[in-house]
């Protein structure tokens, strides 16, 4: 019994200490945009690899360096990013990114000037320094807030990385903060989309959906609101039908060669606010974590029910019933 007690709060301690891993970067701060949300800013549709951090839509906020570490390399003039810092926190196997800043702090603007005295030109320009080369510590002023790249509106985009030899994995930020959410939450479904026609839900959190074809191709538009007008993505999204989990998406890796792939997890009437998940794909994505269409059968029926299910980091869940039937 006591090996037992000691096992279970060892295994709380660790599930706290993941939680803990990075403070915040920006101080007394709120997100305004959550990991893998839709955007369609820059050259291209892409998945949001990041949190975004509010700077009070104002430049010149201070950027902290969320743990100890070392400075990996810069980037200057990136048409997404614009002027960025990643900082390697090697006993992590992590890397941590901080984008959209005006300017770099004096330690790491130093080499920044000199590198554009060489290079010249505005261009994108990446610099990695050698290690330990520009060390940081946790809570260090590394930088100041801007609206550089393709920001529409000033703010810091924060980001977690695990280098991979095949192209990094970009994690869900808000897993390894040391992060509190006070604001409340409403996890929503606004419609489900079927055969081009939208149905929406009923009071009771109910609704009846016609569809057509082998089986129901549905896309579902979600968001969660944190206080009264901040939309983000809600972190999982399940479908269930006659009690059989067939669809789960999970906001909480990318990897980096996905970034520009979001059409095979969204429709084409998502928006940075808003999102039309499709729940069906013959593709595979690290997001869609299952898929079990292949097994589904309606044996003949034309009428059946299933639920979708929202959850947020916070623990937080939201399920709709779905009627479904057949055209």
């Amino acid at each position: 019994m006591k090996k037992t007690c000691i096992l279970i709060l060892l295994l709380l301690f660790g599930i706290t200490l993941i939680g803990s891993v990075f403070t915040p970067p920006v101080r007394n701060s709120y997100i305004t945009a959550s990991f893998g949300e839709f955007r369609d800013t820059g050259d291209k549709p892409h998945f949001h690899l990041g949190i975004d951090f509010s700077t009070f839509n104002r430049e010149g906020i201070s950027v902290y360096s969320a743990a100890s570490g070392y400075v990996y390399k810069i980037w200057m003039n990136d048409p997404i990013y614009g002027n960025a810092v990643f900082i390697k926190h090697e006993d992590l196997n992590l890397i941590t990114a901080y984008a959209h800043l005006q300017d770099f702090g004096d330690r790491i603007r130093y080499y920044s000037e000199l590198i554009k005295k060489e290079f010249k030109g505005e261009g994108k320009i990446e610099a990695v320094f050698p290690k330990d080369q520009i060390q940081v510590q946790r809570n260090e002023l590394i930088a100041l807030s801007g609206s550089s790249g393709a920001a529409e509106a000033p703010h810091l985009h924060f980001e977690v990385r695990e280098a991979n030899e095949n192209g990094d994995i970009i994690r869900d930020p808000l897993e390894y903060l040391d992060y509190a959410e006070t604001r409340t939450k409403a996890l929503e479904l606004l419609g489900v989309i079927s055969d081009n026609a939208e149905y929406k839900p009923d009071s009771s959190n109910n609704v009846t959906i016609k569809f057509s074809g082998q089986y129901p191709k549905i896309e579902i538009k979600v968001r969660e609101v944190l206080g009264k007008n901040t939309p983000v993505m809600p972190k999982r999204i399940s479908l269930k039908i006659k009690d059989m989990l067939v669809y789960q998406i999970d906001f909480s890796k990318i990897l980096e060669s996905e970034s520009y792939n979001p059409s095979v997890v969204f429709g084409n009437s998502s928006t940075m606010t808003l999102y039309a998940l499709k729940m069906f794909s013959t593709e595979s994505i690290t997001p869609i974590q299952v898929n079990n269409w292949n097994q589904f059968t309606m044996n003949n029926q034309n009428n059946f029910t299933g639920e979708v299910t929202l959850e947020d980091t916070w623990g937080n869940k939201q399920t709709y019933k779905i009627n479904f039937v057949r055209n």
